[in-house]
């Protein structure tokens, strides 16, 4: 089941075909979701990361991906960074 509570803009909202926070806590958020576009409905991958502020829930930053070759070569720098990352945590 799709989170609903997603703090994007209504233009998406209606639009997340997917979504799964990676983190919560401290007063911030980040989440992956598929989302069809509302126009030409391709599918894309966006990245976001809100903070919780007196007014609400504020995107911070967002990154999208539209094509499975980016999200490959992305998902393989991320493997090979989080290797090294590990290795100077010894």
């Amino acid at each position: 089941m799709i989170e609903n509570d997603y703090p994007i803009s209504e233009h998406y909202k209606p639009h997340i075909l997917d979504g799964e926070t990676i983190a919560r806590g401290g007063g911030w958020w980040t989440a992956v979701l598929l989302i069809a576009d509302p126009v030409d409905k391709a599918k894309f991958v966006a990245l976001y990361r809100w903070q919780h502020t007196a007014a609400g829930w504020k995107i911070r930053k967002q990154f999208s991906f539209r094509a499975t070759e980016q999200i490959a070569k992305a998902v393989n720098v991320l493997q090979r960074f989080s290797a090294r990352l590990a290795e100077s945590n010894l």
